[in-house]
């Protein structure tokens, strides 16, 4: 029995000592396949963050190498303490673990973030239905993985039992100290919230670097409220650079460049569009181009302006309001030489168009206004009387933004037709299903105010001569009133279609014969469509937009809306919710309720992540 634990002790002793050297030459081999996560996330900036990004990269990727040594090989050398079982057994977790590795680096290089559940789901589903396609390299990445893994195995055993001079203290050393230096470092950067270290927390895979904000503060070693102020100088600040349009514009100007307005009833959901809530509207609609299946590209005012005018997704606008970048379509209107007439409830003094839209427009009064339904009057008169200023010598364009709808708003003397109507609004009572039809009711009520005062604009612009002029009634999001009975309310809370299709009317003269079109239409398709037909603008509509035309009628087209945070993909009848660490959910358009057992194309988020991306500098 004596011999017998000997033996034991000294055939696990010789397979421990073996598999530190095993471990050492896969964290070589970890650090040559992850070494493509430093060149997909770039290069900092600063000195530090670049030593910062070396010493992490090397103390990670060392640190997960032996953990997930700790949790297979080792406790399995215990169990099966044969040269031949350990080393097959090691051959194969070290192929496992470098094959999910580099998975992960195609997969990060793609959509910027790492394996998940629902990511590995998606592309074991893609492989079985393309039959592979795309895949071939892993059968033969595995196998000679495997078998270098054999042989490196064999090597390391015979070698390992001739070495008489331990190394693992002088090669532990610098691995150990990499991972420890990792986590103080982020513990300090992320105190003085320095960005070039705290912004790299997310390029390795399972990376949850440490942070002690709590316990500095607590030991009086952080100022809390200097954190607090670095933060928010942090915040305000650009985290990338805006490429813009992506080359500058080709352009042949019409000859007789017509007047633009545009009127952003914002708000107004799609089916509020008909003779009896909107008359006037739906009388000027039937006449001109009305747009059935048109969706914003965001479901709060913020975002769906910012999309509208840039034809970009929401998650550049923190970029074009800290560079002050303008969209190219109100840079083409002042090199024509137009006129500007802005006139939004609210005012004007808001960061989206003060750095943003209207950044580059001399002499434009930024200042604030009233808002609601007296806001919407004063914007409606004030654009009557500009007008009557105006001439047919040069082509203006007018901006007019209404938000009554946002408060449900009506004027003191105002009732509506529509009865029983919530009376006085109380946000804290009003959504709940008790009070859901007076409280849709005092929707349409101010619908309906909005409609009048559309029906007063559009009737003075009738009157204009010479000049055409084209006409633009949309909204920048919808309304919800738990119409799926999920307790959603307003604007901003869910990607419903409910929040997300809006009217699109448009009046086009001399161009466009009256039509009632059904096909798939964006609020990213309008500023390339003005571009293209109506300021002559000749480049491609992907160096300045991610729309395209309106008029383009693809059935199966891909629609997309967004904030800063979260995605939804609209394509027929489904809808794709997905964000920035890779949680995906497939719901149906029509309840807006999770699809059962269906997940959604990776093509589609592949289409998806490069449009996202696009417009993304160095």
């Amino acid at each position: 029995m004596l011999e017998t634990g000997n033996l034991y002790r000294d055939n696990v002793s010789r397979l421990i000592g073996w598999g530190h050297w095993l471990v050492f030459f896969n964290i070589l081999l970890a650090l040559l396949v992850s070494s493509r996560y430093l060149l997909i996330a770039g290069w900092p900036d600063t000195l530090l963050g670049g030593g910062y990004m070396l010493t992490s990269w090397i103390g990670h990727f060392a640190f997960l190498t032996f953990f997930t040594y700790l949790l297979t090989l080792f406790p399995l050398t215990f169990l099966f303490p044969r040269v031949r079982a350990v080393q097959f057994l090691g051959a194969a977790i070290a192929t496992g673990a470098l094959t999910l590795l580099l998975v992960d680096t195609q997969v990060f290089s793609l959509f910027g973030f790492h394996l998940n559940p629902t990511v590995w789901r998606l592309l074991l589903e893609q492989a079985q239905a393309e039959e592979a396609s795309g895949w071939g390299w892993l059968f033969v990445w595995v196998p000679l993985l495997f078998l270098f893994e054999l042989w490196l195995a064999g090597w390391l055993w015979r070698w390992s039992q001739r070495r008489r001079r331990s190394l693992t203290l002088p090669l532990a050393l610098p691995l150990l100290a990499s991972f420890f230096l990792t986590h103080s470092v982020h513990i300090w950067a992320d105190a003085l919230v320095y960005t070039p270290i705290t912004e790299q927390k997310a390029n390795f895979p399972l990376s949850y670097p440490m942070t002690a904000k709590s316990f500095l503060i607590k030991q009086g070693w952080l100022d809390e409220d200097r954190y607090r102020q670095l933060s928010r100088q942090v915040a305000e600040q650009p985290q990338r650079r805006l490429n813009y349009p992506l080359r500058p514009l080709s352009v042949q100007a019409p000859d007789a460049s017509p007047n633009i307005l545009l009127v952003v009833a914002d708000g107004l959901r799609a089916d509020q569009l008909d003779a009896i809530t909107m008359p006037n509207l739906s009388r000027f609609a039937s006449r001109h181009l009305r747009f059935d299946n048109h969706l914003s590209a965001g479901n709060q005012p913020r975002t769906a302006l910012f999309s509208l005018f840039y034809s970009l997704p929401s998650h550049y606008l923190r970029d074009a309001e800290q560079e002050g970048v303008a969209p190219v379509f109100i840079d083409e209107l002042q090199r024509q030489d137009y006129r500007f007439g802005l006139f939004a409830s609210g005012g004007l003094d808001k960061p989206l168009y003060r750095n943003g839209i209207f950044s580059t427009l001399r002499n434009q009064p930024f200042d604030t206004a009233a808002k609601g339904a007296e806001g919407d009057r004063k914007a409606a008169a004030d654009f009557s009387l500009w007008l009557e200023q105006q001439d047919s010598q040069r082509p203006w364009f007018s901006f007019v933004y209404l938000d009554a709808l946002n408060e449900l708003d009506l004027p003191a003397d105002t009732e509506g037709p529509f009865q029983p109507s919530l009376q006085q609004l109380n946000p804290a009572l009003a959504y709940q299903n008790e009070q859901r039809d007076a409280l849709f009711n005092r929707y349409r009520n101010a619908v309906f105010y909005t409609d009048r005062l559309l029906g007063q604009l559009l009737s003075r612009v009738r009157q204009l001569e010479g000049r055409d002029t084209l006409v633009i009634v949309t909204s920048g999001h919808g309304m919800e009133f738990n119409d799926n009975d999920n307790n959603t309310w307003g604007f901003g809370s869910a990607y419903s279609p409910y929040q997300l299709q809006v009217p699109l009317v448009i009046g086009w003269p001399a161009q466009r014969q009256p039509a009632r079109l059904s096909h798939p239409t964006s609020q990213l398709d309008l500023v390339p469509t003005l571009m293209r037909q109506a300021l002559g603008v000749q480049s491609p509509l992907r160096s300045y937009s991610t729309g395209q035309s309106l008029f383009k009628a693809d059935a199966n087209r891909w629609r997309l809306a967004s904030d800063e945070e979260e995605y939804v993909i609209y394509q027929q009848d489904d809808i794709t919710l997905f964000n920035r660490r890779g949680d995906v959910q497939l719901l149906r358009a029509k309840d807006y309720k999770t699809e059962p057992d269906a997940s959604p194309e990776l093509s589609l988020l592949l289409q998806v992540m490069n449009d996202l991306n696009r417009f993304q500098g160095d």
